[in-house]
């Protein structure tokens, strides 16, 4: 049976909860990344996916691989556009190359919802760019996929730049939740055991082909986020605005589960804002 997967960027937020997923679940996971992992019951190669002869070699024996190596912060990109577009796009074209002089079963990727719009800059872009390279490797060459346009992530292990976890690190210390515009602008949140719960179903024939968005139930305001984080943390912080600084292609949310079900393929989440919340600041 099928079971050695390749993780990219396997230990960083998202890609650490979806080998915890694997493994859970009895694959032979293998992490691909710049970073050692904290678990010692996978196999580890460190490494770049720039490096075309250490990306085809990693992938000898491996049936299936999620790729989630990239350039993921949209507050960096601005400094780093050529980097930006050659980890994302030519690093994920390296990827493919491999998978298909290996004969690897599914190429699964992870995408945003992002790709739905044009916000986001050239992260947008690169993420789309990949799509679409991903979509003609299966045209010209059989290499099957699944895309998986995720939405805004949130829970233990994140990076500390996101909205969630800056705004519960401030209320736990009673300091001032500070909002850029005027808090109208939404989000689909998706607390990250349910995002890599979800992302098990790349490896069904269903999804083969397809692409899969997996979001929460409910969108939800900056302002609305805010209050709630306030009350479960039973802070004394104040909401302040910087409505001056709002960001000039910032992403409004007009995507949730109820609209994606003819996508879900059996997966639904288990967790809600307050659920998800709740679990995530008892962890903080």
């Amino acid at each position: 049976m099928s079971r050695n997967v390749l993780v990219t960027g396997g230990c960083g937020f998202i890609g650490s909860h979806i080998v915890d997923a694997l493994v859970k679940k009895k694959y032979k996971v293998t992490i691909f990344d710049l970073i050692k992992p904290k678990r010692r019951d996978v196999k580890f190669i460190k490494g770049s996916i720039l490096n075309k002869s250490l990306v085809k070699s990693s992938l000898k024996n491996i049936n299936y691989i999620f790729h989630l190596a990239a350039v993921s912060d949209i507050n960096k990109v601005r400094n780093i556009p050529s980097s930006t577009i050659e980890t994302n796009v030519l690093g994920t074209t390296n990827l493919l190359e491999a998978c298909r002089k290996n004969k690897i079963k599914r190429f699964i990727f992870a995408s945003s919802v992002y790709s739905y719009g044009s916000s986001g800059n050239l992260y947008t872009t690169s993420k789309t760019a990949s799509e679409l390279v991903i979509k003609n490797y299966n045209l010209l060459f059989g290499l099957n996929y699944t895309i998986f346009r995720y939405t805004t992530a949130y829970g233990p292990r994140n990076r500390g730049v996101d909205a969630v976890s800056i705004f519960v690190k401030r209320s736990l210390k009673n300091l001032n939740l500070i909002i850029l515009g005027d808090g109208s602008q939404k989000r689909n949140y998706l607390y990250v055991k349910d995002l890599a719960e979800g992302s098990m179903i790349a490896l069904k024939d269903k999804t083969k082909n397809k692409i899969v968005t997996l979001a929460s139930k409910k969108n939800i305001t900056i302002l609305n986020l805010a209050k709630i984080i306030l009350k479960l943390t039973k802070s004394k912080s104040k909401i302040i605005f910087k409505k001056k600084k709002k960001r000039f292609d910032d992403f409004t949310s007009n995507y949730n589960y109820n609209k994606s079900k003819k996508y879900l393929f059996g997966w639904k989440p288990k967790y809600n804002i307050k659920t998800g919340l709740t679990e995530y600041i008892g962890l903080s």
